[in-house]
C-alpha cells in the first residue's frame, strides 16, 4: 500500500516537472528585455513557476534569478524532487553526446610499429630550437632508448 502511494506520488511528481518544463520554456522564450535597466521581465503570470507579471527575472548585479529546482521543490518537496529531477550525468543528451561523439584533441600519443626506431638525422623543425620542438626530440630520444633496453 505504502509502496503504491509512493509510487502514484512519484507518477504526480513526474507529471509536474512536465507541466514546469513547458512554463519554463515559456517564460524564458516570452520574456521582455529592458535594455535600460539591463534586466528581462516577465510578460504574463506563471502561476506553476510564482512568477507574476511584470516581475524581474533576470538582471545583471546582485540578484538571485529564478531557479527550476527551487520551483520543483515548492511544489513536491526536496525529497521527490530529487528523485523526480535527474542528474544530467545519469541520461539525457549529454550522455548519448559523451558516448557517441568522443571529445577532440586531449594528450596526443605518438605511435610507432614494434621495433622501429625515430630517424634523428633528418632535418629537425626551426633547428629545433624551442621547447616544443626540443620535447620532441627528447620524447623521440627516450623513445628509440625503450627499444635499446
Amino acid at each position: 500500500m505504502r509502496l503504491a502511494l509512493m509510487e502514484e506520488s512519484l507518477q504526480r511528481a513526474k507529471e509536474l516537472r512536465r507541466w514546469l518544463k513547458i512554463e519554463w520554456a515559456d517564460l524564458w522564450k516570452y520574456k521582455q528585455d529592458d535594455e535600460i535597466q539591463a534586466e528581462g521581465v516577465s510578460v504574463k503570470d506563471y502561476s506553476l513557476l510564482f512568477v507574476d507579471s511584470g516581475e524581474v527575472i533576470h538582471a545583471t548585479r546582485d540578484f538571485k534569478p529564478v531557479s527550476f529546482r527551487e520551483v520543483l521543490e515548492r511544489h513536491v518537496g526536496s525529497e521527490d524532487a530529487s528523485r523526480v529531477d535527474m542528474d544530467p550525468r545519469v541520461g539525457g543528451w549529454r550522455k548519448f553526446a559523451r558516448q557517441n561523439f568522443p571529445v577532440k584533441g586531449g594528450k596526443r600519443v605518438e605511435r610507432r610499429g614494434a621495433g622501429i626506431k625515430w630517424d634523428l638525422s633528418q632535418h629537425q623543425r626551426k633547428g629545433g630550437a624551442g621547447w616544443r620542438n626540443k620535447g620532441r626530440i627528447w620524447g623521440k630520444k627516450k623513445f628509440n632508448a625503450s627499444l635499446e633496453s
